[in-house]
């Protein structure tokens, strides 16, 4: 990376540096902004967190007082953005589509964030360039910055409180670990597992300071509360509950903490220590997977040779490297005893891993006899990643539920609709009478079944036959599950059902209309979460 066939270009980006981390920014709207009206005006990701600050913005739902599930920075910003929103005359589609372009500004600067915690660390702007290059290619960053939702608030404040750090061990100046415990605090105040980050500040400030702390125990006990108070601080910036009514507060916050671990754990679920590592290679592909595996352990090497040398032949990266290593366990710490982990959690790890992959294949670069392999290899390898971020592109372009909810306007008027968890729109006005299938996939065996006036859950086919409901629409997302036995067991009337629908077997419903797509051919496949399930529209027998 430092030989003369590269100087030339380093000599031009190093006097117009500014060029190339703000195109990566650029090419990343570029690819992510395409198709951020998805499903607009309706939410068709059931989780994310603008649909309480709509409902919020018109008085139907109090997302602060009693909702303790999030924190609530993401929603305070885009409550306040909604009322701009709004107050400008544009309508609740708008807000959602803002809330999301936002979402997306920050993941974009979450880039540029890695190219400057790399460019402290190596100084070097190819380098630099690498890491947000990589960043770019992860393709849970561009699916997820669609969503107006809290993980890519974490991303930014996670990366901007290490890029602190780093600055902090670069001069020793207290204020950078200062700044990074109020940015640990800012990130748990966007989601809970951020509090976890802030074992990285404290690990390396009492590391680098060991040699003092008999010395100077006042000193190390007065910067330890000042960042205590400051992480504190952080986190009630974006949740003022959390000081105003702190008792309240937090008796409810740690049962929605607890639970978010144990979401939908089945008997066959592993803690997240064992079965972390598909979800993780699910959110950047197997060979991005590969690089940051690699470079991980290259890393920890590092550290560990550096610190079993004498202290003046010592490598002056490893002390970053450290850092780096620290804040991804640090990260990792909720999700490895968790049995909830889906590739978005692993958001604000991407852009570290990003770093250590950019200096570990710099460092690859040194064996000179395989430089052109290691070149042709990493260029293969983006390649293909960019290509996974074509393949989210196009999957929320051209979602299954788009053309499905132009066939549904063409049903009959006033007949009866009922749809499972992930349905086209369904327009208002049009049905007599249309609702959600009466499905609820238990989180236990035990679990009791929501109760219902107008009907019963969980009870298959007779109970749609009994309402006597026109049409029936089944999505791929909600029908799957139905292939897991643990959810056949423990509502077989369903899985019954499903199946019989499947198989053209059902004695009521018929399939009319079924809707699907598929990336062309020469495109890396993937299927990733909310987004294009296929769709099956059934109507009743007579």
């Amino acid at each position: 990376m430092n030989s003369s066939t590269f100087r030339p270009f380093q000599n031009f980006f190093y006097k117009y540096e500014f060029i190339l981390p703000l195109a990566l920014f650029l090419l990343f709207l570029a690819i992510t902004l395409p198709g951020i009206s998805w499903g607009a005006p309706d939410i068709w990701h059931p989780d994310e967190i603008v649909s309480r600050v709509i409902k919020a913005l018109h008085g139907e739902w109090r997302f602060s007082e009693i909702n303790f599930d999030y924190p609530d920075l993401p929603q305070y910003v885009m409550f306040g953005l909604g009322k701009v929103v709004l107050a400008l005359g544009y309508s609740d589609a708008e807000v959602l589509v803002a809330s999301r372009g936002l979402s997306a500004v920050l993941a974009g600067l979450t880039i540029l964030l890695a190219y400057g915690i790399t460019r402290r660390i190596s100084g070097n702007v190819l380098t630099s360039t690498l890491a947000a290059t990589l960043l770019l290619c992860v393709s849970a960053l561009t699916h997820n910055g669609r969503f107006a939702h809290n993980d890519t608030y974490i991303a930014f404040f996670a990366a901007l409180s290490v890029l602190f750090l780093v600055n902090y061990r670069s001069s020793n100046r207290r204020g950078w670990l200062y700044a990074s415990f109020l940015t640990v605090g800012i990130a748990a105040s966007c989601k809970y597992n951020g509090i976890s980050l802030v074992l990285a500040p404290a690990a390396i400030y009492l590391i680098s300071r060991r040699a003092t702390l008999s010395k100077r125990p006042l000193r190390t006990l007065e910067t330890i509360f000042i960042s205590g108070a400051l992480t504190f601080l952080g986190f009630t910036i974006g949740t003022p509950k959390a000081f105003f009514w702190m008792s309240y507060y937090f008796k409810r916050m740690v049962p929605a903490l607890l639970h978010t671990g144990n979401y939908a754990r089945q008997p066959d679920s592993v803690r997240g220590i064992f079965g972390q590592y598909g979800s993780f290679a699910d959110g950047t592909g197997q060979p991005l997977f590969i690089l940051f595996a690699a470079a991980f352990v290259w890393a920890v090497y590092k550290v560990v040779l550096s610190q079993r040398s004498q202290p003046d032949r010592r490598d002056p990266q490893a002390k970053f490297l450290a850092i780096l290593l620290f804040s991804i366990l640090a990260l990792d710490l909720p999700i490895m005893i968790s049995y909830n982990y889906v590739p978005r959690f692993f958001l604000s790890m991407y852009p570290l891993f990003a770093v250590l992959g950019a200096l570990f294949a710099v460092e690859m670069f040194k064996f000179r006899q395989y430089q052109k392999l290691i070149g042709a290899a990493l260029v293969l390898l983006i390649l293909f990643s960019f290509a996974r971020n074509i393949s989210v592109m196009l999957l929320f372009l051209n979602d299954a539920r788009i053309a499905a909810s132009k066939y549904i306007d063409t049903l009959p008027f006033e007949t009866s609709l009922e749809y499972t968890y992930y349905p086209p729109s369904i327009p208002r006005g049009h049905f007599e009478r249309e609702h959600n299938y009466p499905l609820y996939f238990k989180k236990a065996p035990d679990e009791a079944l929501p109760t219902s006036r107008k009907y019963d859950f969980n009870v298959g086919e007779i109970g749609l036959d009994k309402r006597e409901t026109d049409y029936l629409v089944v999505d791929s997302f909600t029908s799957s599950r139905f292939g897991d036995p643990f959810i056949c067991e423990t509502m077989p009337a369903e899985c019954d059902f499903f199946q019989q629908l499947e198989t053209g077997q059902s004695n009521h419903y018929k399939l009319i209309a079924k809707f699907d797509y598929s990336l062309p051919s020469y495109l890396p496949k993937l299927s990733i979460s909310f987004v294009n399930p296929g769709i099956r529209i059934y109507e009743r027998i007579p």
